[in-house]
């Protein structure tokens, strides 16, 4: 396996299949990148067995073949390289790399043994702006549990209607965090009613990619696993068994109390509470209607403690007080903060509070307030 290309498209590749790494001291190959170099382009392949990461670079290939590189000496090179390009031959069981300023040799192994990262049956298929639909799921991954006891609490439930549209939704039974993709934004042909529980790894490394990524990405669906393609990465993923819970019917409808706040001043005055908080993250929230103003106050016997004041439009309801994990509100504010102002509903002392930014019903947070 011979071959010359760019250094700048090798990082590139080589930095998104580094997120499909495993550790095992059963399977240290899993530690390993599969590099396979054919026709006018180069593969990269990395996984751990739950996620399967594939990425590709242009190049121009002298001779074909495969190996497998060990991943950490690879990537502390590449990390230091700025030459412009590099070429890549097979010595042997090493392959020789060459810039215009460094000489490496690299122990291989052979490709035979690295497992295989399985294609995804085109079942049911989806078309999203990558973007778009990366920032989708970042609002709700927030919600998720990072616990194992639950699997499917550590999921993001997918969940498409072909009336409706796409729904994404995570939960850790404290917070729910709910987003809809309306129709207009999906390119399908999927006439049934689609589900699955995509484990919260996998949800986060595409939150990281789709970031990234200027064109569309696929999505593929069918029984065991999904698959999110782009023109030159593809990410295969094990699906979650388990139900996701019957959540529908835990949204609050009736507030006793109504309030809209900028989004950026309330956030910033819940980030200052917390660093008064007790060791149970607590910050109170105390509206008044008499003043229109919320009030977010915290206190620690060891450190101190404060109170901040934030005006409110659009107040209706009584007043009222509860105590929340800062930490969750801080989650929920960031999953809003591009909007100017934020709708906070609250049910009661020991209720939920739902908050939705101003105007935009796409999507909702809820969060249970902490009984101290």
């Amino acid at each position: 396996m011979n071959f010359i290309a760019l250094v700048e498209n090798i990082k590139k590749a080589f930095s998104f299949a580094e997120r499909g790494l495993g550790k095992s001291s059963h399977l240290p190959i899993l530690g390993s990148f599969l590099v396979s170099a054919k026709k006018n382009q180069v593969t990269v392949q990395a996984t751990n067995l739950e996620i399967g990461i594939t990425a590709s670079f242009p190049a121009k290939i002298e001779s074909e073949g495969a190996l497998v590189l060990p991943a950490k000496p690879l990537l502390s090179f590449l990390n230091q390289v700025n030459d412009a390009k590099v070429t890549c031959a097979v010595q042997g069981k090493m392959l020789s790399i060459q810039t215009d300023s460094y000489h490496v040799q690299l122990q291989s192994q052979g490709a035979d043994d690295f497992p295989i990262i399985p294609a995804v049956a085109e079942t049911h298929t989806f078309e999203i702006e990558s973007a778009f639909f990366g920032h989708a799921l970042e609002q709700v991954v927030c919600a998720a549990s990072t616990s194992d006891l639950r699997p499917e609490l550590s999921s993001v439930w997918f969940s498409f209607d072909p009336s409706q549209g796409l729904v994404l939704a995570a939960t850790d039974t404290f917070r729910l965090a709910e987003k809809t993709v309306p129709l207009q934004e999906i390119r399908t042909k999927t006439k049934n009613e689609v589900s699955c529980l995509i484990p919260l790894r996998t949800a986060q490394e595409i939150v990281r990619i789709a970031k990234e990524k200027l064109e569309p990405i696929q999505i593929a669906v069918d029984e065991n696993q999904i698959g999110f393609q782009w023109k030159e990465t593809r990410m295969v993923s094990r699906l979650l068994e388990g139900e996701f819970p019957a959540y529908k019917a835990v949204i609050p409808k009736i507030f006793s109390t109504e309030i809209s706040v900028p989004a950026q001043r309330f956030l910033e005055a819940v980030k200052v509470s917390g660093v008064f908080s007790s060791r149970l993250n607590d910050v109170k929230l105390h509206v008044l209607p008499k003043t229109k103003e919320i009030a977010i106050s915290a206190a620690d016997a060891s450190v101190g403690e404060t109170q901040a004041s934030v005006p409110a439009e659009n107040m209706n309801g009584e007043e009222i007080s509860a105590v929340f994990n800062y930490r969750y509100l801080i989650d929920g504010m960031l999953s809003l903060a591009a909007k100017e102002t934020v709708d906070i509903g609250f049910g009661g002392q020991d209720k939920p509070i739902l908050a939705r930014a101003h105007g935009d019903a796409s999507y909702l947070y809820i969060l249970m307030p902490l009984r101290v």
